[in-house]
């Protein structure tokens, strides 16, 4: 192909050269110039420039390691930084996000809304954290088994579900798997409760101490 293209361009080149030798009785360097001219657009015109191959794929920036937090090191309560404060949210609301997909993709819409109300309150306990960060030790049990044990529960019931066939004995698990789903948002909401009343005492306990120091100053 490149070949080719120099052949023609020269073809053209020296034609011009002649027609405006002969043609317009041009002097020689003004025919020189336009044969040299045509030449060059003729190369221009029939050689592609080398292009760089396209790439396949769109090269991923390396993932960013998250930096410490300047106040990662501060206590927020009893044994916990605020640090290990962030980690707990953000690796609990991670594996709500989890359950809740595999929730979504439930067919049976009882136990699609009973797994969806298990999230809502997981999200509220893990809120809860962040505004009162002793209630962790008071819910350590929630962080370390419930919560786990529910993304495997709900990840296995989805699967045995959507199996193309199934025995009585897999239909029972199926049904005692619903059951428990019901019993599991229960605990979520009473573990909810139970750290709402904590916030509670604290409040009318505090709100207790300002009365008598009122009283005792005689204010």
């Amino acid at each position: 192909m490149r070949t080719l293209g120099f052949v023609l361009s020269l073809v053209i080149g020296f034609t011009f050269f002649a027609l405006f030798l002969e043609g317009f009785q041009s002097s020689l360097p003004v025919a020189a110039g336009a044969g040299v001219i045509t030449f060059i657009a003729g190369l221009l015109m029939f050689i592609p420039s080398k292009k760089q191959p396209a790439k396949s794929g769109v090269k991923q920036a390396p993932k960013q390691k998250k930096s410490p937090m300047p106040d990662d090191d501060e206590l927020v309560c009893d044994g916990i930084t605020r640090g290990e404060l962030r980690r707990i949210v953000r690796d609990g609301k991670e594996q709500v996000k989890r359950i809740e997909d595999i929730g979504l993709k439930v067919m049976k819409h009882d136990v699609r809304i009973n797994i969806l109300d298990i999230c809502s309150t997981a999200n509220d306990i893990f809120d809860d954290f962040v505004k009162d960060p002793k209630d962790v030790t008071v819910a350590r049990r929630f962080i370390l088994y419930y919560l786990d044990t529910t993304e495997r529960i709900v990840t296995k019931y989805y699967q045995l579900s959507n199996a193309p066939y199934l025995s009585d004995e897999a239909i029972k698990t199926l049904n005692n798997v619903e059951s428990t789903l019901v019993m599991i948002k229960d605990t979520f909401r009473k573990q909810l409760k139970k750290l709402t009343e904590n916030d509670v005492l604290d409040l009318d306990a505090e709100v207790k101490v300002l009365q008598n120091t009122i009283k005792q100053e005689g204010i």
